[in-house]
């Protein structure tokens, strides 16, 4: 009886008070955003404006103008007794200028990744690209976090 009590307490009073989820995704599409500059990595360039291109909205009042710039990096990390490389670190940096209402927002996000090197030169740069293209998604998912949270 007690555990009734207390359920139906719990949901008169999360309903009355107002709570909504942060990462709606209603709030998350409210925006409008163009990428007005764009320098660094061909292909790591490719894929964050394919991942941000359902934002570019013009129906939404709130408009967000976004300059980018990446940076990547592959680093040897450990080499065999020939001298040939076994271990890389795979970086990728990325700087996010937003400009909303005249206020200039700085974003540096900075992924790192490390892979094993493969007999297969063909499969392991398939296997890099696939791990570039994952890093970028979870970059641009940071990305639209933080500019859902702008006011």
């Amino acid at each position: 009886m007690k555990k009734k009590l207390l359920a139906i307490f719990v949901l008169i009073f999360l309903n009355s008070c107002g709570f909504q989820p942060i990462y709606n995704s209603e709030n998350l599409k409210q925006f409008s955003l163009k990428i007005t500059d764009i320098e660094g990595d061909r292909e790591l360039n490719n894929f964050i404006t394919k991942n941000l291109r359902i934002y570019d909205n013009e129906m939404y009042k709130k408009k967000i103008n976004l300059s980018i710039k990446t940076d990547y990096k592959k680093n040897i990390l450990t080499k065999n007794k020939q001298g040939k490389p076994t271990d890389y670190e795979l970086v990728i940096k990325t700087d996010f200028k937003i400009n909303f209402n005249n206020k200039n927002n700085n974003l540096e996000i900075i992924k790192k990744f490390n892979i094993k090197s493969m007999d297969n030169t063909f499969q392991e740069r398939e296997y890099e690209r696939t791990i570039k293209q994952n890093l970028i998604n979870i970059t641009t998912n940071e990305l639209i976090n933080k500019i859902s949270l702008l006011e």
